[in-house]
């Protein structure tokens, strides 16, 4: 929508050492009052399941995944899902 398009975005790509996912992207978006999504990663370093990339100041945020076409991903969580994905948990599986 509009405001994911004109709020305040952090996009890291990310290499994944699975060649079942590829190179794949992740993009911060600092909703509303948020005005920062910091970037703690940098270009060439290794990130691990887990590890921080980012963070956002200020408030609400929310964040986007973005695969190849070509990956097949199962257990995504249902878009009617009415409770939260906890952090650091699994959100899909890769398959080759």
């Amino acid at each position: 929508g509009y405001l994911t398009a004109t709020a305040t975005r952090a996009l890291i790509f990310i290499e994944a050492d699975s060649p079942a996912i590829g190179l794949m992207c992740f993009i911060g978006v600092g909703m509303a009052e948020v005005s920062t999504c910091e970037i703690t990663v940098k270009e060439g370093q290794h990130v691990k399941k887990g590890s921080e990339i980012g963070m956002f100041h200020y408030g609400g945020s929310t964040f986007c995944l973005i695969f190849p076409k070509d990956v097949n991903l199962t257990g995504l969580p249902s878009p009617d899902m009415e409770e939260n994905v906890p952090v650091k948990s699994q959100l899909a599986i890769a398959h080759p």
